[in-house]
């Protein structure tokens, strides 16, 4: 699964899913080679400048976060991942200039990008999983997401499946329930293994899955008044 975001980044990506040899299953988000990674990052910042100046430092800025959160021991990934980052250091350089960056404006930037950070924190939980997987059975999300909103549990928020349509989160930052539908393909490995991962891939119907996001305080609150 190669997962998507708020930029154009990985729509391209998707839409011809690449094979990793070395595991024998589609290259995801978390192992795509970094060179044409950062390419397609940069084109997805730039789609989205075109739209919306603001849109497009945030989408920069979260990615700087993303980025910075892995450790590269490579020479050359590290030697990559830096000149990325110094472009898009000089992006949003400009950016700022153009849209007379100030103090005020400073703070509603980092607010918006933890908002973004969480969202996507949230959308991984939602999807690299099958419904219904227990939170401890996760490789980051065991001990919550992270919210730096958050004043208690080390601003971390709690997230488990109440079942298989329905996620809990024990810090609620939106206005009532929210609905997200879930669009993805199962491919057949028979299928790849006959005719190739791309084709596979394209003669596959789409699929759709909706989920609930609900305040886990709220849904205990009403089992204990039912």
């Amino acid at each position: 699964m190669q997962h998507g975001n708020m930029t154009g980044g990985w729509i391209e990506l998707d839409a011809a899913p690449f094979w990793n040899d070395q595991v024998s299953a589609p290259y995801t988000f978390i192992d795509f080679p970094l060179n044409p990674r950062f390419v397609f990052y940069r084109l997805g910042i730039d789609e989205v400048e075109q739209v919306n100046s603001y849109a497009a430092l945030l989408c920069s800025l979260m990615y700087k976060e993303l980025v910075g959160r892995t450790e590269h021991k490579d020479a050359q990934d590290k030697q990559v991942t830096r000149a990325y980052q110094v472009a898009e250091e000089q992006r949003r350089h400009r950016l700022k200039q153009e849209m007379s960056f100030g103090v005020t404006f400073d703070h509603q930037v980092r607010t918006d990008v933890r908002r973004m950070l969480f969202c996507d924190e949230l959308s991984l939980f939602l999807c690299s999983r099958e419904p219904g997987t227990p939170a401890a059975d996760y490789e980051w999300f065991a001990n919550g997401l992270s919210f730096p909103a958050v004043r208690h549990e080390c601003g971390r928020v709690r997230a488990e499946w109440l079942s298989d349509q329905t996620v809990g989160l024990s810090f609620f930052p939106f206005t009532g329930k929210v609905e997200i539908t879930h669009t993805f393909k199962k491919v057949d490995k028979e299928q790849i293994r006959i005719a190739g991962l791309l084709h596979a891939y394209r003669s596959s119907e789409w699929m759709h899955r909706t989920f609930t996001v609900e305040h886990i305080m709220e849904v205990e609150e009403h089992q204990e008044n039912a």
